[in-house]
């Protein structure tokens, strides 16, 4: 159905905007005199689920939080919509929530409204509001679902403030290069090649290249600076991440982080499934699949068709040899005594710490070997300077 954008007046005589989904605009102005609305205008937008661009992790935990408050305190879920969209300020939000109020008035579901946008809405939350929709405990899911968001938001930043040091160093390390190389080497070059001495070969190349750098420096400078930018955007795209995964996995240290975060997001994502009463099968299934990792993906379905045939879960994880001991032996404990959602919580806590544990190894090893480069790039200037002027030295020591 597509979306229509309307202009509407309400009993305070105070003018309302929005966006409903219907099949003509005669269905929109029933749904606002439903919503006690007096339309003023009405024209097509665009289809429901085309809307453009993506939420941040943060509106999605608070959207996921007030709906699980107020569902608790028995507000009806139309109700809520309603307040939500009415006190939203995120564009896409705003005009998702629009479409949800104008599809539950029409008798759709939350989850078949969550389908039409998958670059929002990811299968785990699809999955966890569907099943509580068909348990009636959709309140306990959001719940479920606002700490699975959280946990993957903190791990997130974590990592991200873990990098920030060395990506500030590196950042530094670029402009001072530019400064030296566009600047301050032109200067100096230009005083040794004046003097027609012989150079050492490095020099002489690193000397008439910056000279000629120099040249053009407001054309190169901006192009160095766009082309930096390019590539940030390339690998903040999803097949950058992909193509920068392919080139950082093999990794030692690299390859033992992905791990890990790989093992956290799988046994809190299982976890949260299983509470939910999501079939174990399907929760498997979604839990597996999050997993990037190259040794782990496609797991899925090799796993998935044993645990099918009977299999129990502690076997069909012993099978692969990627997946440590302690997670089949707390899984298999979990199966045993029926708390497989309470051992899997606790695996999650134990990989996310073991996650950030190692991410702090890992840049406290960085920090080092990134002012090492510095230092050998500094070393180098500097030493195809000095031997110019232990040249002069010398070439003045003869004439006297």
């Amino acid at each position: 159905m597509p979306l229509f954008a309307y202009k509407a007046v309400d009993g305070n005589n105070q003018i309302k905007s929005g966006s409903l989904s219907g099949r003509d605009e005669h269905e929109i102005i029933i749904a606002l005199k439903k919503l006690k609305l007096r339309p003023i205008s009405i024209h097509t937008e665009n289809k429901p689920g085309s809307t453009r661009g993506t939420i941040p992790v943060i509106e999605k935990i608070n959207f996921v939080r007030h709906l699980s408050t107020m569902l608790s305190s028995g507000i009806a879920l139309t109700e809520g919509i309603e307040v939500l969209a009415m006190e939203s300020t995120h564009p896409v939000m705003k005009k998702l929530l629009s479409d949800t109020m104008s599809s539950l008035d029409q008798g759709q579901q939350l989850s078949t409204v969550f389908l039409r946008y998958p670059q929002i809405f990811d299968k785990i939350f699809i999955t966890l509001t569907k099943a509580g929709e068909l348990s009636g405990s959709l309140s306990e899911n959001f719940k479920y679902l606002e700490t699975e968001l959280r946990a993957d938001y903190d791990l997130t930043q974590k990592i991200k403030g873990a990098l920030l040091y060395p990506g500030i160093v590196f950042i530094a390390m670029v402009a001072i290069a530019i400064l030296m190389f566009f600047f301050i080497l032109p200067q100096i070059a230009k005083v040794f090649l004046g003097m027609r001495l012989p150079l050492p070969a490095f020099t002489q190349i690193l000397f008439e290249s910056s000279i000629t750098a120099a040249k053009y420096t407001w054309i190169l400078i901006p192009a160095i600076i766009m082309s930096l930018i390019g590539i940030g955007v390339f690998f903040g795209s999803e097949k950058g991440k992909t193509t920068m995964l392919a080139i950082i996995s093999p990794m030692p240290f690299i390859k033992n982080i992905l791990k890990l975060i790989d093992l956290a997001r799988f046994t809190r994502v299982f976890s949260t499934l299983i509470k939910s009463a999501v079939p174990i099968t399907e929760a498997l299934d979604i839990a597996l699949s999050t997993m990037i990792w190259r040794n782990f993906q496609g797991l899925n379905t090799i796993i998935g068709e044993q645990v099918k045939k009977g299999k129990s879960l502690a076997s069909a994880f012993r099978g692969v040899k990627d997946f440590p001991i302690i997670l089949t032996q707390m899984i298999a404990a979990g199966e045993k005594a029926g708390s497989l959602d309470h051992s899997l919580n606790d695996l999650a806590d134990f990989y996310r710490q073991e996650v950030e544990e190692s991410v702090k190894k890992a840049t406290t090893l960085l920090e080092p070997m990134l002012m090492l480069v510095v230092g050998v790039g500094v070393g180098g200037i500097i030493l195809s300077i000095i031997s110019p002027l232990y040249s002069v030295v010398g070439n003045l020591q003869n004439v006297r």
